[in-house]
């Protein structure tokens, strides 16, 4: 029979309490040893927009099939020439571009952005590229789960969002 001590009850009992704040306060689950480096210099792909409990999925066979591969896309880089952090990638249909600042513990912020004027001649299911656009100018944390890129941002009505980004 084994001995239960004093020691391991409040380990099982204190353990679990110390671990639910850090949960609760929508901290991202840290996966190994992953840094901001491996989401640069790749191109994402949007995939998902969650908030407010639903979830709006981008088809994105049917953006290829109607020839909208690249449509809300995001790419992170270091400009080589001045060192500056730079996104860039194209909404739909217009190419983005501006500044973004990595924090600690995973904050980002993700400066204004400048876009070209295009006009579409087919808007996209799902999303527009104005809300695109204010999802990215409200971007403040980032992840990466199960090799997707996870934007945390806040939605036009302040709820909290994921963009879920598939990597190419």
């Amino acid at each position: 029979m084994k001995k239960i001590t004093l020691l391991s009850i409040l380990a099982c009992l204190i353990l679990p309490a110390l671990m639910i704040p850090s949960c609760a306060s929508g901290a991202p689950a840290q996966e190994g040893s992953t840094k901001f480096s491996d989401v640069q210099d790749k191109e994402w792909f949007l995939s998902e927009i969650k908030t407010g409990g639903k979830t709006i999925t981008i088809d994105r066979k049917k953006f290829e099939a109607e020839n909208m591969a690249g449509y809300f896309s995001i790419t992170f880089q270091k400009d080589k020439t001045t060192n500056e952090n730079r996104v860039g990638g194209m909404g739909a249909p217009n190419r983005y571009f501006g500044p973004y600042t990595e924090g600690s513990n995973r904050s980002l912020t993700i400066g204004n952005l400048a876009s070209t004027l295009m006009m579409a001649f087919k808007e996209p299911e799902g999303i527009k590229e104005y809300e695109y656009f204010q999802y990215l100018s409200k971007v403040t944390r980032w992840n990466l789960r199960d090799g997707k890129l996870e934007l945390s941002a806040l939605s036009s009505d302040g709820k909290e969002a994921a963009l879920v980004f598939t990597g190419k």
